[in-house]
């Protein structure tokens, strides 16, 4: 009974960011580890020096947007434009994934990383603003180490799960990189479920405080 009056009084939005990070940075790191190994088949010889011009792509992408975007976020009072643009920004980053296996040109890999870096672009900004508008006053330590140990005990998970799989042989590292896709996607449902919660502080909501009466002796 005590673990279950625990986990109702959790803060929901923290709860919910957590599992869609989960689910969408989780997989995501065990594939940008192997990317190098599936990429050789496909691009040859110079693999190497394409996936260095791709997260070149990448990073400048995620440099040239980040700003605009929190920008325009801050301007807006309530949280469905954070919610809106984080949503979108994660299935921006699942799709390329659908496309890997598709890959036979290096200006292909090019088009999705530059894809993937600008749902980062709309993920970042907004999944950190809203985590941290959300955080519980005196609780932010717990509740940061909490998203940290649910995300590396994941992050281990589908890295021994990934990498057995891909393991398999090349078609297995196909389905593979889709099912990432599939679950980064996937993983914007939680993010939508934020809306539900009615005392979300990203939304205006003030916890309300307790008010105590001085009597006069």
């Amino acid at each position: 009974m005590y673990r279950l009056t625990m986990l109702k009084k959790f803060n929901e939005v923290v709860l919910l960011l957590t599992v869609s990070d989960t689910f969408t940075w989780g997989p995501f790191i065990i594939i940008a580890n192997l990317s190098s190994i599936y990429l050789a088949s496909k691009l040859g010889a110079n693999t190497i020096s394409f996936v260095g011009i791709g997260t070149g792509i990448y990073f400048v992408t995620r440099a040239l947007f980040q700003m605009p975007i929190g920008h325009i976020t801050d301007k807006i009072d309530n949280d469905k434009d954070e919610i809106i643009l984080l949503v979108l920004g994660i299935i921006l980053m699942g799709i390329p994934f659908l496309f890997y296996p598709l890959i036979t040109k290096a200006f292909q890999y090019y088009v999705l990383q530059f894809i993937f870096g600008l749902g980062v672009s709309f993920n970042l900004p907004n999944w950190r603003k809203l985590f941290a508008l959300n955080l519980d006053k005196g609780k932010e330590g717990f509740q940061y180490g909490f998203y940290e140990t649910v995300l590396s005990i994941s992050t281990a998970i589908f890295s021994a799960l990934v990498g057995y799989i891909a393991n398999l042989g090349d078609q297995y590292f196909d389905m593979s990189m889709r099912g990432v896709g599939i679950v980064m996607i996937l993983s914007a449902i939680w993010v939508v479920l934020i809306i539900k919660v009615k005392k979300r502080k990203s939304n205006g909501y003030e916890v309300p405080t307790v008010a105590v009466d001085k009597v006069a002796k």
